[in-house]
């Protein structure tokens, strides 16, 4: 049984009343003469207090004038894995729902005066880029001296957009910034299946939906040429236009540095790029003159006191939940990050009946997959809405394909400038090897009660009707995509086909409009 109003109290205050009840009680039991009894309950009530000092407050205390350290290297996942083997890999690294929560309790906490992050090879996407330089942006303009520095052999377009947030950067005198501007493009097989006997063959739905061109051309088609070469140039004046405003820099001048090639520590400051060349421990020495290290907090323990900072009352309960990875059917792989349409789809079902929950987080990262699997979720979504349950989806570096098929009945969409996302279309490719496997000695043969009975199997290619059939049902496929598009971005049917295709796309807005029933 819950007590009416003791929910909305924080957590200091409710184990405060707990401590309190304990030591009354106590006193009462003495008063009438239950010594024994009334002892416990101090005993009791003296622990709760102890507890709360030593578990909770002790660890959570930092310095005053602290110096808050957060390294970013070797990758940066979006959140904690959920399978052991991957938990053990991971190694409790910190995770970018982490670093986001400290960063933003960090910028209205008056204990911290500096933020130094120490930037080496995270290798994250430019989506998830874009977002910490807006973080760091934000500790700036809070009134926080933010320190970045790059320790990397190679500093990549992606790393100094990250840097440029803080107001300060320091790059180390034997690191070479890779300014060599935005590619991107893929691999094309076809000639080598063809040379060792494998025939792929593809059906799209539609001309832009080019993940298939890789095992039948030899080379990119042009519709996927204008779509990169669209994200590509778009990309390029977003992150320009983010560090002429940081840096002070015309726009012109910073496009083509952008551009410049490999530039040396010393040619980037010449160029205005950096503000000093530097180490790591030079800047911990000037921070502390007295070596004491007492001012510097490092993440795992301003974790502990963000979680006090922020545990107000009457708060309202949001559901953050995860969607990482490709989307599979059935239970995801042990290793990797991989949706499961099931359990992700059970996930947000659970937050839906949650009657504390007020609204639904879907965070997406993913460049698709199942079909069915997308779908689930979908449908899991719209449920949540009909429970009352606002779903907004925050998106990462990329939702694609499937990745947008969960995300695409949401309420709201947010989104990074260049955030990949779209990809409305259908692909299939099914592959033969008769030539592969007559080259290395292996016979197949079949017995069948119809003649599609072996449609499927790697011995021969489909033929022209089975492969019109299943065409058939890819385009259907494509249509139950765009109506759900439609309905659920309020498009028309022709609006939607003329913006899908397959496209990929770079989202036009940094924020699309918040549902009314959250901004209360």
């Amino acid at each position: 049984m819950t007590v009416p109003g003791l929910i909305s109290l924080s957590r200091d205050v409710r184990l405060a009343l707990v401590a309190a009840v304990l030591a009354a009680a106590g006193a009462i039991a003495i008063d009438r003469g239950w010594y024994f009894t009334g002892a416990v309950l101090w005993l009791a009530a003296a622990a709760v207090v102890a507890a709360v000092y030593l578990l909770l407050k002790r660890p959570a205390r930092v310095p005053r004038d602290a110096v808050l350290t957060i390294r970013l290297a070797d990758g940066l996942r979006e959140d904690a894995p959920r399978s052991p083997l991957e938990q053990l890999r991971n190694r409790g690294a910190a995770t970018f729902f982490h670093i986001r929560r400290a960063l933003e309790a960090a910028a209205t906490d008056s204990k911290v005066k500096t933020v130094m992050l120490e930037v080496a090879a995270p290798g994250v996407g430019l989506a998830t880029a874009q977002e910490l330089h807006e973080l760091l942006r934000s500790l700036v303009a809070a009134g926080k001296r933010v320190i970045a520095i790059l320790s990397g052999d190679q500093v990549t377009v992606r790393d100094y957009l990250l840097a440029t947030g803080a107001s300060e950067i320091v790059v180390n005198p034997d690191s070479t910034l890779m300014m060599l501007g935005m590619a991107a493009g893929g691999v094309f097989l076809k000639g080598a299946l063809t040379r060792i006997g494998v025939q792929a063959q593809t059906l799209q739905w539609k001309e832009y939906k080019g993940a298939g061109e890789m095992f039948t051309r030899e080379s990119m088609s042009p519709e996927v040429r204008e779509s990169l070469g669209a994200i590509l140039k778009d990309w390029k004046a977003t992150v320009a236009a983010s560090i002429a405003t940081t840096r002070g820099l015309p726009v012109e001048r910073v496009n083509e540095l952008l551009g410049a090639g490999f530039l040396s520590t010393q040619a980037a400051l010449a160029a205005g790029l950096i503000d000093r060349a530097g180490y790591h421990e030079d800047l911990r020495d000037e921070l502390d003159p007295a070596g004491h290290e007492e001012p510097f907090v490092g993440l795992a323990r301003y974790l502990r006191r963000a979680s006090t900072l922020q545990d107000g009352t009457r708060r309202p309960r949001f559901a953050l939940i995860h969607g990482l990875g490709p989307i599979v059917t059935g239970d995801a792989p042990m290793s990797g990050e991989f949706i499961s349409g099931e359990n992700l789809a059970g996930d947000i079902r659970a937050a839906a009946r949650d009657k504390h929950i007020r609204a639904i987080v879907l965070r997406v990262n993913s460049p698709g997959g199942s079909a069915v699997g997308s779908d689930l979720v979908w449908r899991a979504v719209r449920d949540a809405q009909k429970h009352g349950k606002p779903v907004v989806v925050s998106m990462g570096d990329v939702a694609g394909s499937g990745g947008y098929y969960i995300a695409m009945g949401a309420d709201a969409i947010v989104a990074e400038p260049t955030t990949i996302t779209g990809s409305i279309g259908v692909v299939y490719t099914k592959f033969s090897a008769p030539g592969l496997l007559h080259n290395v000695g292996v016979a197949m043969e079949t017995v069948k009660t119809d003649p599609v009975s072996d449609a499927l199997s790697v011995s021969r290619a489909m033929t022209e009707a089975e492969l019109a059939q299943l065409n058939q049902t890819v385009g259907q496929l494509y249509a139950n995509f765009t109506a759900k598009v439609a309905e659920g971005r309020k498009l028309t049917a022709e609006a939607t086909d003329a913006v899908a295709r397959g496209r990929r796309r770079q989202w036009p807005r940094p924020l699309t409009s918040v549902p009314r029933q959250l901004s209360r």
